[in-house]
């Protein structure tokens, strides 16, 4: 192992500091996935301007600890990058490839030698997340700094909940890397769309504030939740947040889909959130995003033309 590089899934609180420990002990390069509860911690070598860099590192091993990783990368591991050493560290027995083998947690306790990245990876790191934070800025209506506003305003200490694909990939790419005490929750798997209104009431926390950021057909195939809502203590400080960008648009941007009618994947709506929120009351607490289409068709191709 000369080239190794850290990705952090989603862990327990309880495993975080001996994860962070490790990390620093091998002084590779860490990509922490927001439910790692590290993604913006300042004391790791992180990678900050999204998973693209993984490739870019040449990395002969990955070390993947925590629950399996949402990121492409982790996928292509089964096949552009097949060469690459892959060991899991983690409290579940699935590797999430067709190849890998599982160790327990208790790994992270054992020594490692440090293997710091060449500093010419960071420093292509620094300078591409840089030239993303411009990008975001020169096109605020785009659907990516909508989610970066949205990051830096919500209170600190708030308990984030993200539903379902995109809002999760889209928070680890765009959101504030500034350390603002987030603790942050999804719900993923085969039927991910399913119920996440309803586990984000059942996650609220009454100490501290609770922010839903879900996509919009997230929200119509859970459009009844909010039944609980006078149920709930009323000192409760929740906001729902959506998305609303017409529909299903996490698949426009997969390569092996361009030539598939659009009109077959994106389920196209018109749904007025405003209303849904005034039949069951809480028309305070819910935030309809609405990305200007262009801009965000922008903010992409100027992202894509980084790599």
């Amino acid at each position: 192992m000369k080239r190794p590089v850290m990705i952090l899934g989603g862990l327990a609180p309880h495993d975080r500091e001996r994860a962070k420990q490790y990390a620093l002990r091998l002084q590779a390069p860490v990509y922490a996935e927001p439910l790692s509860g590290l993604r913006e911690d300042s004391d790791l070598p992180l990678i900050t301007a999204g998973e693209r860099m993984l490739p870019r590192g040449n990395f002969d091993r990955v070390i993947r600890v925590g629950n399996v990783p949402a990121l492409r990368f982790w996928r292509d591991l089964d096949e552009k990058f097949r060469d690459v050493e892959v060991i899991n560290i983690s409290a579940l027995p699935f590797t999430g490839l067709a190849r890998g083998r599982v160790l327990p947690m208790s790994a992270l306790d054992d020594d490692v030698e440090p293997r710091p990245a060449p500093q010419p990876f960071f420093d292509d790191n620094r300078e591409k997340a840089s030239r993303i934070n411009a990008i975001l800025y020169g096109e605020p209506k785009s659907e990516l700094a909508m989610i970066r506003t949205l990051s830096q305003r919500i209170d600190d200490g708030a308990r984030v909940y993200l539903g379902n694909s995109l809002p999760i990939r889209e928070w680890d790419l765009a959101a504030t890397h500034e350390a603002r005490g987030f603790t942050v929750e999804a719900n993923r798997g085969a039927n991910g769309i399913d119920g996440q209104l309803s586990t984000f009431f059942g996650q609220c926390d009454a100490a501290r504030a609770n922010v839903a950021v879900v996509g919009d057909l997230t929200a119509i195939y859970d459009m009844n939740a909010p039944w609980i809502v006078p149920q709930l203590p009323p000192a409760l400080r929740f906001e729902i947040v959506v998305v609303n960008n017409g529909g299903g648009r996490i698949f426009s941007r997969v390569a092996s889909l361009a030539s598939i009618d659009r009109t077959l994947l994106e389920n196209a709506h018109d749904f007025d959130f405003g209303k849904w929120a005034s039949t069951w009351g809480i028309e305070e607490r819910v935030t309809e995003l609405r990305p200007d289409a262009d801009a965000s068709r922008r903010a992409w191709a100027k992202y894509d033309a980084l790599w």
